[in-house]
């Protein structure tokens, strides 16, 4: 499947599983256009990420292998608590990129990555939130090369070394501005909850990075590699503002 296709399919499960989700209450009261600096908000996170991937290109190049877009859809989700304009948080991501074909062999690699997010809502008003973040975590990448045509039981007892899974991660650094805002579905006289919709524009970068290994075997004089790149985030999900 495509990277366009995946997209389009993962979509199409995002928007339906958060309509689900999202239950307007029966009885609430017009919002009014205040400037709330306590609640919530959860979201699905669905975007593109842009990895330094240059040595592992030029390593692939010289052993005869098709370069790897350095361009990956990600899709994730998170959360975050709103105290006193103060922004507690996290988010998971996994990042996926088309394979590649040389000969008789795909490459592709793929990663993921959590974060621990603090930051400041340097702007609020009426459901609109605008807020820098500075995250901390850690995050792992996986190169696959395995033989495109699949190869009966008794060829793999016969040469079972027909494929390699290497893998690297380390610990990640993140600054990102985000902007959501909360449409208003329903509420009481203690919150009011409803739909979030929002950007969140970053960088992440791997300041320390770990070495490559290979079914728990240590691989060594591989490409210095890390989850490093901007990236662009839409998200869709649902939070509350306290009233009180």
């Amino acid at each position: 499947m495509s990277m366009y296709t995946r997209t389009q399919v993962l979509t199409v499960i995002m928007v339906i599983t958060m309509s689900v989700l999202l239950v307007s209450p029966s009885q609430g009261r017009k919002h009014e256009a205040t400037i709330d600096v306590s609640g919530g908000r959860g979201y699905v996170m669905m975007g593109t990420s842009m990895l330094d991937i240059d040595e592992l290109n030029t390593s692939l190049s010289n052993a005869g292998y098709s370069e790897l877009s350095d361009n990956f859809f990600t899709l994730g989700g998170g959360g975050h608590a709103i105290i006193n304009r103060i922004i507690i948080g996290g988010e998971g991501h996994g990042l996926m990129a088309d394979e590649t074909t040389t000969g008789n062999y795909t490459v592709s690699l793929t990663g993921g990555y959590g974060l621990v997010n603090v930051g400041y809502l340097i702007f609020s008003r009426g459901g609109f939130h605008l807020y820098p973040l500075l995250g901390i975590g850690g995050g792992a990448i996986d190169l696959k090369i395995h033989e495109r045509e699949a190869p009966s039981f008794d060829e793999i007892l016969d040469d079972p070394k027909r494929g390699s899974e290497l893998s690297t991660g380390g610990f990640l650094l993140n600054v990102s501005i985000g902007a959501d805002h909360l449409f208003i579905l329903g509420g009481d006289e203690e919150g009011e909850g409803g739909l979030v919709l929002g950007l969140r524009a970053g960088y992440t970068f791997t300041p320390i990075k770990g070495d490559w290994n290979m079914y728990d075997m240590d691989v060594g004089g591989g490409p210095d590699i890390g989850i490093t790149g901007p990236y662009f985030h839409l998200m869709l999900g649902g939070g509350g503002v306290s009233l009180e």
